[in-house]
């Protein structure tokens, strides 16, 4: 491929790996040794980790080498820059072995994560995936945010449509060959402006030939971060909503409009937040007028229902001082451990890199 390089320890050898880790990175070198270090950590070991360089022009070469050097499971591969999809797409060309998770050059994954996803894809031939619940904490490693679900969300075709349980492109495990047959990560949305879901569009697609399985722990650390890619530019983030529901409704024209109306109740919901951070309080209405006016109906869905209780229970708790105050990530607890001790902790604030 034009402009690509391989290094790393790593060599392709006749055994092949059980999962295959990919890293797309671009520009995250400040970040990315937690993720390197939460892979690195995972119970299930027999993995191989590609690090997709997609045109970085910082110093990730530096701060990746002291990992390559202990670590012979990673290989680097450097490539132009072909955007998100594009990394995550040649990371996928290059994985060898049959499951393949895809995290984040910023988020995190429990120790756990691969070893129960992997076991519940072992157990259920039909799923084309498995996914865990996530967590959210913030640039200087700081745990916060909303409770999960209660109960188990519906997690089929139709919870990922109206609910987009899986949420983030560091949450799953999937199953390489459908996979591949899917087509991967649409690397056209780029050129249409309308990039930033083509996790969930991938997920649709899957979610149409099997239920994925669902791991109901919070497993994933997803980095939040109000200038990233979804909060960051909110607008182009809409049109890659609208461009996902447009496409998977001309490819499944089974799908009820209810089913659509409902998926945008809560990606409105997701992107509200940003609008009126941004004091765009026209675009902002619109919104509710379009989840709840021009869908009255929306009550009647139960896992909407459960979202908008989350969603009050947050509200009501920022209100009252009344959740739990942010928590340090290696000193999180979770099931009577705190999973995330190996990382060491970040100077708070943490330096933030200056802009090029």
């Amino acid at each position: 491929m034009n402009g690509a390089t391989v290094s790393g320890a790593g060599e392709r050898g006749a055994t092949l790996p059980r999962v295959s880790v990919v890293i797309p990175a671009y520009n995250l070198a400040w970040l990315i040794g937690d993720t390197i270090l939460s892979v690195r950590h995972q119970t299930l070991n027999d993995i191989e980790i590609l690090v997709i360089d997609d045109g970085s022009t910082d110093d990730l070469a530096a701060v990746l080498a002291p990992h390559i050097a202990e670590d012979p499971r990673i290989r680097v591969i450097r490539q132009d820059n072909r955007g998100l999809a594009g990394a995550r797409n040649r990371g996928l060309e290059e994985a060898r072995a049959g499951y393949v998770g895809f995290i984040d050059a910023d988020d995190i994954w429990h120790p756990r994560f691969l070893e129960e996803t992997a076991a519940a894809l072992d157990a259920d031939p039909a799923a084309p995936f498995a996914f865990a619940y996530s967590f959210r904490f913030d640039l200087d490693n700081m745990v916060f945010g909303p409770p999960l679900w209660r109960s188990p969300p519906r997690h089929d075709f139709t919870g990922m449509l109206t609910l987009n349980v899986v949420g983030n492109g560091s949450a799953a495990l999937f199953r390489a060959g459908p996979t591949r047959a899917a087509g991967g990560f649409d690397e056209g949305m780029r050129a249409r402006d309308a990039w930033g879901a083509e996790d969930w569009k991938l997920g649709l697609k899957l979610c149409a030939q099997g239920t994925p399985a669902l791991i109901a722990k919070p497993y994933v650390g997803y980095r939040f971060v109000a200038e990233g890619m979804s909060q960051g530019d909110p607008a182009r983030q809409m049109r890659a909503v609208r461009a996902v529901m447009a496409d998977i409704a001309a490819e499944f024209p089974a799908i009820r409009r209810r089913q659509i109306a409902d998926g945008q109740v809560t990606m409105n919901g997701w992107l509200l937040g940003a609008f009126l951070a941004r004091k765009k309080y026209g675009t902002a209405l619109a919104m509710l007028v379009q989840s709840y006016l021009l869908n009255p109906l929306w009550f009647t869905n139960p896992s909407l229902r459960e979202l908008h209780r989350m969603k009050l229970r947050v509200w009501y708790g920022n209100l009252t001082g009344s959740l739990p105050g942010k928590v340090p990530v290696e000193s999180y607890r979770y099931a009577g451990t705190a999973p995330f001790a190996f990382i060491p902790p970040p100077p708070r604030p943490r330096p933030r890199p200056r802009a090029a």
